[in-house]
């Protein structure tokens, strides 16, 4: 009867001290682009709004790319800031969550572009998207390679609150081992705004991003009307010089 007690009494407490989810910083997965992490390390981009003319470029070569729309008017493209995200942020494996309450993201609107920078990968991998869609509907993003569009999963979803709390997605796509040229991969936003969290790219080469300084591709902006051309990171203007 004693075997049975201490049986049931470990079982109860087993039941009582359930252990909470275990919690996984958006730093340790998004490893290609931290947006949060970003406005910590370089405050200024904090005060950035990126137009179809007027560009943003993170350290890693990567460019957001904003949109005008048909009547002329600009798409909403600005670091956002909050004290709670009133979100959960899948992690990879889909186990763990991060429930984000602090922090920094992208608020990005519809055809606005993320033109990742040059990177090689070792492996076979995934490139993973970290998004909120910021209204209730169903949105996400479009990711292409090569100039060709690549289906994945969790690249749409709802931003329906439930239980008063919006979700995140992680949309991802299969990535072939190589390397990347500057522009190779590019992410759409699709169907008016999302919340853009991080981007992370699994089996990068090394610790962190390999720059690609051969044959990379040479990007072409106009910037406040003059043409900028950007290679490798560099600035140049249209007659060759660097900016």
């Amino acid at each position: 009867m004693k075997k049975f007690f201490f049986f049931a009494a470990a079982l109860v407490a087993a039941m009582t001290v359930k252990a909470e989810p275990n919690v996984v910083l958006l730093s340790d997965v998004a490893n290609y682009i931290d947006f949060q992490e970003l406005s910590q390390s370089f405050p200024e981009m904090l005060n950035v709004t990126v137009t179809s003319t007027s560009i943003c470029e993170l350290p890693n070569g990567t460019q957001l790319v904003g949109f005008e729309k048909s009547d002329g008017t600009e798409t909403a493209n600005t670091w956002n800031v909050k004290d709670a995200y009133n979100t959960t942020m899948p992690t990879p494996t889909w186990e763990n969550v991060d429930s984000l309450t602090v922090g920094t993201m992208f608020r990005a609107g519809s055809n606005t572009t993320i033109e990742l920078g040059a990177f090689t990968t070792k492996a076979d991998g995934k490139l993973v998207v970290y998004y909120q869609p910021n209204g209730d509907s169903e949105r996400g993003v479009e990711i292409s390679v090569y100039d060709e569009v690549v289906t994945g999963t969790n690249l749409t979803g709802s931003g329906v609150k439930i239980d008063g709390i919006r979700p995140a997605y992680a949309g991802e796509i299969a990535l072939p081992a190589g390397s990347y040229d500057a522009g190779d991969v590019v992410i759409k936003l699709v169907v008016n705004t999302s919340n853009i969290f991080g981007v992370r790219i699994e089996q990068l080469q090394g610790e962190g991003v390999e720059n690609v300084n051969v044959n990379a591709k040479a990007v072409k902006r106009f910037e406040n009307g003059q043409l900028v051309i950007i290679k490798n990171g560099v600035r140049y203007n249209a007659l060759g010089a660097q900016l």
